[in-house]
């Protein structure tokens, strides 16, 4: 790696590591007229899991990680509570949203009837609230982390977004009756008396009322989720089949449009909507997720299209004011649709080594960026009496073959 940065890469192995050592040219000087930067180097490693990766900061092996899975804050808080832990967590604004999303797409990956019954049914605005009253949120939230810090969360944007107005938020609360009623006015019965519904006319008729549930196996609060999704919403006759995948396979399925349902840990564009403004209406053919265009035009609903209106003017607003006005209207037509389905909202903890200093205080782990994009490095440095044990002491990345070696007569 040729580089003007602080930092080279000198050593990487495929999904196990990645050393970077100092760069001895780096151009830049801190106020003392010190090169920078002070790290000599600096190893990532590929952890196992989300999990994995809290654990490893914990017991002093790594210094630092997003704290991303509610199921291990307890323990993470009570580890950093102790006077001789080696991290130290700070909490950021609540962003990190846990809800399902509902492949919307008319089209888009549709191979046969089943397909076509499906996305009818999760483009009606009508089961999508059904599925919100099956939903019991604070009974979710409260099997992963008692207390307050997590919360029933309907969708949309996150509380912690600073263009956030709750009064803008529609609600359809937890309520097996009401989605029990919801479900019989779209016609799903269970005809065959075995507690699932079925679908009554059409192509369809008489079969299960089944769905293929999607979870990230590297976000594993999203396969707890789940979990309880498959209870709650077998309560009102809904079936679902829990499909734990790896990142790249749902990758795939969302580039071909084959799938059902997911369970998702939201992006930063429903934080900080004006970052990524294209990103939250169907203005592009990619996003939102759960609606993405093929190879014909996009089938909009009324309310898509009014979404689109808001955020396109929204895109073009300066003033702060107007733009959170706009959000606030696009909030309540998102949330009032169920146009995801919302379950919880937390926080991220940003799980840092007490040995590193120039840290700013309070940095949250993920709202523009990452953490390690958010911070300086080249300024980061540790007491010489806390320093750990290089790699690779003592190397310099050179590039023998390059073209920079080739101009310089190497």
């Amino acid at each position: 790696q040729v580089t003007t940065g602080p930092f080279a890469a000198i050593e990487y192995k495929t999904d196990e590591l990645l050393i970077m050592r100092r760069n001895p040219y780096f151009y830049a000087v801190d106020e003392t007229g010190q090169q920078l930067p002070y790290l000599d180097e600096i190893q990532y490693q590929k952890g196992p899991s989300g999990t994995g990766r809290t654990l490893c900061v914990m017991a002093g092996g790594c210094d630092q990680d997003n704290l991303e899975n509610p199921s291990v804050f307890v323990e993470a808080l009570r580890k950093a509570s102790e006077p001789n832990s080696p991290n130290k967590i700070t909490w950021g604004p609540e962003t990190l949203a846990f809800g399902v999303e509902l492949n919307q797409s008319a089209d888009f990956g549709v191979k046969d009837d089943r397909d076509k019954a499906v996305r009818a049914l999760f483009r009606d605005a009508k089961f999508r609230r059904a599925l919100s009253h099956a939903t019991d949120r604070d009974g979710i939230a409260q099997a992963l982390m008692r207390g307050p810090f997590l919360r029933a969360w309907p969708g949309g944007l996150y509380p912690g977004s600073p263009e956030f107005d709750q009064k803008s938020v529609v609600y359809y609360p937890y309520h097996v009756d009401t989605a029990k009623a919801l479900l019989a006015e779209l016609g799903l019965k269970d005809t065959d008396n075995n507690g699932i519904l079925n679908w009554t006319t059409g192509p369809t008729a008489g079969q299960d009322l089944i769905f293929s549930l999607r979870a990230s196996q590297d976000a594993v609060e999203t396969v707890n989720i789940g979990e309880a999704l498959v209870n709650q919403w077998g309560k009102v006759g809904i079936k679902i089949n829990l499909r734990p995948t790896s990142s790249q396979t749902a990758t795939d399925q969302n580039n071909a449009g084959e799938w059902d349902m997911s369970v998702f840990r939201g992006g930063q564009q429903y934080a900080l909507p004006f970052f990524n403004c294209d990103q939250i209406a169907p203005l592009t053919k990619t996003a939102p997720n759960w609606h993405r265009e093929g190879s014909t035009p996009r089938q909009l609903r009324p309310f898509e299209e009014e979404l689109n209106k808001i955020t396109t003017q929204y895109c073009a607003e300066l003033d702060p004011a107007k733009r959170k006005a706009l959000m606030s209207q696009y909030n309540k037509i998102f949330t009032e649709n169920n146009y995801n389905i919302g379950v919880i909202i937390s926080r991220y903890g940003e799980n840092l080594t007490k040995r590193f200093k120039n840290v700013a205080a309070g940095l949250p782990a993920f709202l523009y960026t990452w953490t390690e994009d958010a911070i300086m490095l080249e300024q980061v440095w540790s007491p010489v009496d806390q320093q750990q044990k290089q790699v690779r002491p003592n190397v310099v990345a050179t590039y023998p073959g390059s073209v920079i070696y080739k101009a310089i007569g190497k």
